[in-house]
């Protein structure tokens, strides 16, 4: 019997009921349930994009041997549909949010779609997006403001996120937001 869970006598004499535990409730930062705590989607997060990141450097390092300037283009393009793609990618969630047990939903805690994934992460794509422009000769020199603002909006994103509020994305998406979903596979 597990000890924690309340115990109610039988009036009859008979065996002991154990009354059912709920379930455990998870609440971030702002307190609000089903919300992670920053850290756990900060792992979240550097999980995906270091995987993206890897992928982006090997295929630029590929592609420019092969194709030149094009080819790195090509790779930006790539990392950029990464970016965009990631949350529906392995059973609608990111490598890392499974991973950690998370998920990202809709308002109503439905899946959210393809559509939803691209709106939600077209503020973290902008750096990727400028990759594209990055690659070609001369031109490349106008995605240095570019790559300022797209660490801008990151760095906001950020500041949101640890605020306990939407990010820019989620109010893109729809009001999309994360929340605990499943059994982690890694424990914290």
């Amino acid at each position: 019997m597990d000890p924690q869970a309340p115990r109610t006598e039988n009036p009859a004499g008979g065996p002991m009921y154990q009354a059912p535990v709920p379930a455990p409730t998870y609440a971030g930062p702002g307190g609000a349930p089903g919300q992670p705590d920053i850290v756990k989607r900060g792992i979240a997060a550097f999980i995906d994009f270091a995987i993206i990141g890897a992928a982006n450097a090997f295929m630029t390092l590929v592609l420019s041997i092969a194709l030149g300037w094009i080819g790195a283009m090509v790779a930006a393009a790539v990392a950029t549909a990464l970016v965009l793609g990631r949350d529906i990618v392995i059973e609608n969630r990111s490598l890392g949010k499974k991973l950690l047990g998370l998920a990202v939903v809709r308002a109503d805690g439905s899946p959210i779609t393809l559509q939803e994934s691209i709106r939600r992460n077209a503020t973290l794509a902008i750096g990727t997006a400028v990759g594209i422009l990055g690659a070609v000769p001369l031109l490349g020199l106008l995605a240095i403001p570019l790559y300022l603002v797209a660490a801008a909006v990151g760095f906001y994103e950020i500041y949101l996120v640890a605020s306990s509020k939407p990010r820019l994305g989620d109010n893109l998406a729809g009001g999309t937001r994360v929340v605990f979903q499943g059994q982690p596979a890694i424990a914290f």
